[in-house]
């Protein structure tokens, strides 16, 4: 599948684009550019079919060059970012292209097989110091390094990577100091990091393996774990193992096994907005033991209908898709990961002036972000709390890290066409700023 937004979240983290005040009062000249833009494109393409046809041009790309060059100076130093959700590596492929040599990627993800197959997509970007390697990076090409870690841990990890080739470390935290440092800043290449990109949620990667368990639509075990060693091995004779027991942690037959109703239905309300979470809930501790996605899916079906009077959220897939993804959130500690992100590894590791671009598919992700670009809390302030100014427009009070950047923005409709995944995305964009640090 391809990446949500790719265009958009690029954009975003190569300062593209401002999403504010600004762009509304340049709108008039940006769409005369993009004209122009387009005219040359255009002008281009015929030229190119009149003589040599072996290769097509795209004009999103020569569009996309053409606007990188006119908003980044040729000269501009050399850039790092973070793809804290790497996944299958689209969206880090899709910053690759825009960027520049000496220019450094980090793709991070916390599975393991998701880490190895966007480091083979991606492995000509990547450099492992050995010179019988043809197809590695030679220099002419951005570095991709990549990285084993959940994104909530990504301040404490990102700062002790080494670069393949020189054997220093790639990068310090902007609030790092020498004292705080026993190698000293001299040793590394960047302080802080130019742009953060979160892909909430789970990854077309995971839900197309059956063997993970995240998809309703496919047998497999009730796992829906995202760490984990090889998953080649996980089969039901293994999932539903008491979480005690069981060395890679708790996964989501454990919780329908073992979790009583009332927690069951809070788990259903809190992270799936489920209308129906009681009764589910019943249904579940009924059809014990449960240790495949069928025997969930079934379990669910007992108590709702296919289709419903009310509408197609109170069908029967939407409330699949609303327990698998309660399930999920609870199994991965993706709420708590949330505030780490959020409120302790972005603000450290995006320097002043840089941006954090975010991804997420469903109201608790959307809700987060939303408060933590606003007041830099995932609580975020007392509700109708207003941010306080002075006379001269400054926040009074505590210091926010973050600056929204514009409105949320949906995905197109001619991109949900083609990618049905990115129907539900939200994408919001927070500016990094000097206070807060």
């Amino acid at each position: 599948h391809a990446p949500v937004m790719a265009t958009e979240c690029i954009d975003a983290m190569l300062g593209i684009g401002l999403l504010g005040d600004k762009q509304k009062k340049t709108r008039g000249k940006n769409k005369k550019k993009q004209r122009r833009m387009r005219k040359r494109e255009r002008k281009l393409a015929i030229d190119q079919k009149g003589g040599d046809n072996d290769e097509d041009v795209s004009s999103s790309d020569t569009l996309s060059e053409e606007v990188d060059s006119a908003t980044m100076p040729a000269d501009r130093p050399p850039m790092l970012f973070v793809d804290g959700t790497l996944g299958g590596g689209g969206h880090s492929e899709a910053l690759l292209e825009r960027c520049r040599p000496g220019d450094i990627v980090f793709g991070c993800d916390v599975d393991p097989s998701a880490l190895s197959a966007a480091s083979e997509r991606l492995q000509r970007y990547t450099r492992s110091g050995d010179k019988n390697d043809e197809d590695e990076n030679d220099g002419n090409l951005p570095l991709f390094v990549p990285v084993q870690s959940n994104f909530r841990d990504l301040a404490d990890i990102l700062p002790t990577v080494k670069h393949p080739m020189t054997g220093k470390r790639i990068m310090a935290l902007p609030t790092s100091t020498d004292d705080d440092d026993e190698d000293g800043q001299e040793d590394v290449h960047f302080t802080g990091v130019d742009g953060m990109l979160l892909d909430l949620g789970v990854s077309s990667h995971q839900i197309d393996n059956a063997d993970r368990g995240f998809a309703f639509m496919k047998d497999g075990p009730l796992d829906m774990r995202m760490w984990g060693g090889s998953w080649s091995d996980v089969g039901s004779d293994r999932v539903g193992q008491n979480a005690a027991t069981n060395a890679r942690g708790l996964n989501a037959a454990d919780i329908c096994n073992e979790f009583d109703e009332a927690e069951l239905t809070r788990i259903m309300r809190v992270y799936g907005d489920e209308p129906r979470a009681r009764k589910i809930a019943s249904a579940i501790v009924d059809a014990r033991p449960l240790a495949t996605t069928s025997d969930l899916v079934n379990a669910v079906a007992s108590v709702v209908p296919e289709f419903a009077r009310k509408g197609r959220r109170m069908g029967r897939m939407a409330t699949l898709a609303r327990v698998f993804q309660s399930l999920r959130i609870v199994v991965n500690q993706e709420d708590e990961a949330l505030v780490d992100v959020f409120e302790h590894a972005a603000p450290n590791l995006v320097r002043p002036g840089c941006r954090l671009v975010v991804l997420s598919y469903h109201s608790m992700e959307d809700r987060a972000t939303k408060r933590v670009l606003r007041d830099g809390s995932v609580r975020g302030s007392r509700p109708g709390a207003a941010i306080e100014r002075d006379i001269y427009g400054n926040v009074v009070g505590q210091d926010r890290p973050w600056k929204p950047l514009g409105k949320k923005r949906k995905a197109s409709d001619e991109e949900v066409e083609v990618n049905s995944r990115a129907r539900s995305a939200t994408l919001r964009i927070g500016e990094r700023q000097q206070s807060g640090l």
